[in-house]
Order: structure tokens, then C-alpha cells, then sequence
């Protein structure tokens, strides 16, 4: 093994990478580089599977965020990284990079608003 680090991994996520309640639900758990492969959880990816790479770089709120995406054969996979782990440099195969903006869902939109509303009804309730 090469590198290992923990992680958040969607492959249910289609496009950049976003909030969304893929997210919420997303594997937590080792990201391991190895010479030939990584290995996520139960998901198993080696390197001649890969289509394409992608390392986004994003900020949620201050804080950086680093995103990995493979594309394979079998699917799309979203990794995502705390800002002091770096496994880019271990990786055995050529990652594009880009600076993005966070988009959001329509479920991240809903529950935003659902949240401000229930907080303005709390803060009405002890105001009034």
C-alpha cells in the first residue's frame, strides 16, 4: 500500500461535484492507494479501468475541499478528502485539475430553506 487516508465516496453523483443528499448518505470509510488499484470500502477500482481523472478543488464555506472523480467502465466515483490529506501524488494515473464553485441540489436548496424557516418560526415564537 501507498497511501491510505479516510474519506467520504459517492458513485451516485453524475456530474461535478455538489451538495446534495448523496452526500448524506455517502460511503465513509479508507481510501487506499496501492500500485495497481484503489480499494474504497467494498469497491475495488485498478488503475486500467480508468477512463479519466479528475481533482476538483473547491471551498465549503472557508474551509478547502478536495474532490477526486474516476470515471471507469463501470461507473463514475466521487471521492472527497479533508484538507490535509493528499493522495493525488500517489496516484498511478493522470489527473486533470480544476478550481470549481459548489453547485447545489434541489433536495440541498429545500432543506436550506426548511431550516431558515423553522429557525425564523422558533425565533418568532420566543420574540412574540
Amino acid at each position: 500500500m501507498k497511501y491510505k487516508c479516510f474519506c467520504k465516496a459517492t458513485n451516485r453523483e453524475n456530474k461535478e461535484p455538489r451538495y446534495s443528499h448523496n452526500w448524506v448518505v455517502a460511503k465513509r470509510t479508507f481510501f487506499k492507494v496501492f500500485d495497481d488499484r484503489i480499494e474504497c470500502g467494498s469497491w475495488n477500482i485498478p488503475f486500467s479501468e480508468v477512463e479519466s481523472a479528475h481533482f476538483y478543488k473547491a471551498k465549503q464555506m472557508f474551509i478547502p475541499v478536495k474532490v477526486l472523480q474516476l470515471i471507469t467502465k463501470k461507473g463514475k466515483y466521487q471521492f472527497a478528502f479533508n484538507p490535509w490529506a493528499d493522495p493525488f501524488k500517489y496516484l498511478s494515473i493522470k489527473c486533470e485539475q480544476s478550481e470549481i464553485k459548489l453547485g447545489y441540489s434541489t433536495y440541498s436548496i429545500m432543506m436550506r430553506v426548511f431550516l431558515v424557516a423553522y429557525l425564523g418560526y422558533l425565533a418568532w415564537g420566543k420574540l412574540f
